[in-house]
């Protein structure tokens, strides 16, 4: 194997991050670390850095001792007095902390790639918490998605007789005006379609006012609504109440 060090400068992490280039780019077994031949390439690449005026972090000298700690254990001769009680390789601490830093790199570097191509996203809190307690419609009349249903309906054919223009003015109508507008529509127990009520009116407030003014005589009681089939008109009927 060739003891060439063949210099590159990109920007390394941490000490740990320099053996590991030096490693892989010597194509070495990370568990037989030739510790001489490595350490005479850390400290080449170290002092190219100084010569090159590049500051230098004070782990990478504390790393360099630690290289050269491990490689005069390596040439200390052996004990042969002590039987049945092997020796530890000097090199084991360096290459735990080596294969686990490789691991932690290879996970960062895959959660890296999976945050730039999953999109970002958001939670949204629930429109409507689960305590808040929900006004029913009375008993026997409609469902209030079937009245929204409806209402789409509305502002979809308001939508074709009014194409969209390059501005709008909203001009807003009091709600009163409508309550007022629906009960002379439907006084005396008269019966009334929605369609023609809200086809009689020029704008999307007066529909939407329109529409609240119905909700507010169904809790009042004033009008009963009814509807033969879904996404259909609305049958607005007068309650008479003197007849009660």
């Amino acid at each position: 194997m060739s003891d060439n060090l063949t210099l590159e400068l990109p920007n390394f992490e941490g000490p740990l991050d320099l053996l590991l280039h030096l490693i892989k780019s010597q194509k070495i077994d990370i568990y037989d670390i030739p510790i001489a031949q490595i350490t005479s390439q850390y400290l080449a690449y170290l002092q190219q850095m100084q010569q090159l005026n590049l500051q230098i972090a004070g782990e990478y000298f504390v790393m360099s001792s630690t290289l050269l700690r491990i490689k005069s254990q390596s040439l200390l001769p052996q004990n042969d007095f002590v039987e049945d009680e092997p020796e530890e390789d000097p090199r084991d601490e360096l290459v735990q902390q080596l294969v686990q830093y490789s691991v932690f790199k290879k996970i960062s570097a895959y959660f890296k790639k999976r945050n730039e191509a999953v999109p970002i996203t958001a939670a949204k809190e629930e429109s409507v918490p689960q305590t808040k307690k929900v006004q029913l419609l009375p008993t026997g009349q409609i469902t209030a998605t079937e009245l929204a249903n409806t209402f789409m309906v509305v502002l979809q054919r308001l939508k074709i007789r009014q194409p969209d223009i390059a501005s709008v003015e909203v001009k807003e109508t009091p709600i009163t005006e409508m309550i007022t507008f629906l009960e002379e529509k439907t006084a005396g127990g008269k019966r009334v379609s929605f369609f023609a009520c809200s086809d009689e009116l020029h704008s999307l407030s007066d529909v939407i006012g329109l529409f609240l003014a119905l909700l507010e005589l169904c809790k009042k009681q004033k009008i009963k609504v009814s509807q033969s089939r879904t996404y259909g008109d609305l049958e607005l009927e007068g309650i008479d109440v003197n007849a009660k």
